[in-house]
């Protein structure tokens, strides 16, 4: 339902400068549960000398409510990205808000709510999975895929793990081909040093990284990655890799294409077995009579799940029928390494010959315009 104009006064820029804003046309766009929802607005600057910026700009509005005022980290990881580290690839804050909303001093909880100002992006890359798969969009794909990894490997440098990568989470610029990620809702920042168990309860199931699956005491930035290998062969199989009911479908789903992890790469993962039957009992759906029979988390591999080569992940790439420079198969099994530290990532993933026919002078998308136009000056240098 559409909301009258209202003046705000107390709305900052991400450098913290407070502005007056005029928002109008407010309608609800999406909702994430209870606590979540961003509306499509306009919104137009009002100036110390009363006059107002025209015309005015078409936003996304997320309003969202928290507990812990202090504790509002999506709102910090975005300042940072929005004045110290832009990116291309990731969404830009514009303004923010923050109001207190209640308090429960018995509990000591403070409960407050958040407006955040983006720029309006209609499409998300799960809008269009269908499209791109049944028109055969390699060349959109291929565009999307490298720039979803450029800007997950900016957040790599700077310690960011967005915890949330999936094709919903990423909007896509129809006019331009401008990829970018956003939804920072589930972000954490993790030094380099850190040593301590962050919760694994994160990430959606079809994108989530077996270390989180199997309760890690720690991981990294790895884990978008394995997001976004899933994405990857999404995009050409049009439909989720990966598709388990729960936690424990998902490891078999999982370990059947792929295969089992070894010793060592659940020593990588830091699995540690008091964990690991929590993790998976947390996680599911089903009756737990079956999580109950792992006594041991090496056991899980030996004993409960059969051995598993994988062999079965390049056959389903081969049914598609793409020429041998188109097909991603070989690319894809790089990335969803069950070894986080052998995952495909940064230069040697970005630089893969792969992407080269992106960087070929004059090819242009499905949808009209040069794919170079979605490509910053800065990253164009970076590849040729």
């Amino acid at each position: 339902m559409e909301e009258p104009s209202e003046i705000y006064d107390d709305y900052k820029d991400p450098r913290g400068v407070g502005v007056t804003l005029r928002v109008k046309d407010k309608k609800l766009h999406t909702r994430d549960g209870n606590f979540s929802f961003v509306y499509r607005a306009k919104i137009s600057q009002i100036f110390e000398d009363g006059s107002e910026q025209q015309p005015s700009q078409l936003v996304a509005l997320k309003r969202t409510i928290v507990p812990r005022v202090r504790d509002f980290r999506e709102l910090h990881i975005l300042r940072c990205l929005s004045v110290s580290h832009p990116h291309p690839n990731i969404v830009k804050l514009m303004y923010y808000r923050r109001r207190k909303y209640s308090s429960d001093v018995r509990n000591e909880k403070c409960w407050a709510t958040y407006s955040l100002v983006f720029e309006f992006v209609p499409a998300t890359l799960a809008q269009l999975r269908t499209e791109y798969h049944k028109n055969k969009n390699v060349l959109d794909i291929k565009l999307c895929i490298w720039q979803l990894f450029t800007g997950l490997d900016h957040l790599r440098k700077l310690h960011i793990i967005h915890r949330d990568i999936k094709p919903a989470n990423l909007l896509v610029n129809s006019t331009t081909g401008r990829l970018t990620i956003a939804d920072f809702g589930s972000a954490i920042y993790l030094a380099p040093y850190a040593d301590r168990f962050q919760g694994t309860y994160a990430v959606t199931r079809f994108y989530r990284p077996p270390e989180f699956i199997l309760g890690a005491a720690r991981y990294n930035c790895m884990s978008d990655i394995w997001s976004g290998g899933c994405i990857f062969a999404e995009l050409y199989l049009g439909e989720a890799l990966f598709q388990g009911n729960d936690a424990f479908g998902q490891l078999q789903l999982i370990y059947t294409k792929l295969g089992t992890p070894s010793i060592d790469d659940l020593k990588d993962m830091h699995v540690r077995e008091r964990d690991f039957i929590p993790a998976l009992v947390s996680q599911a759906v089903y009756p737990f009579r079956e999580l109950f029979l792992v006594s041991k988390y090496i056991d899980f591999t030996e004993r409960t799940i059969a051995k598993s080569k994988g062999n079965c992940f390049s056959e389903i790439f081969e049914k598609l029928k793409y020429p041998a420079d188109k097909n991603p198969a070989s690319l894809i099994v790089k990335i969803l390494d069950l070894n986080p530290k052998k995952r495909l990532n940064g230069r040697r993933l970005l630089f893969d010959e792969f992407f080269d026919e992106l960087f070929q002078p004059g090819k242009i998308r499905k949808g009209g315009g040069l794919v170079t136009d979605a490509i910053s000056l800065e990253e164009q240098k970076l590849v040729l």
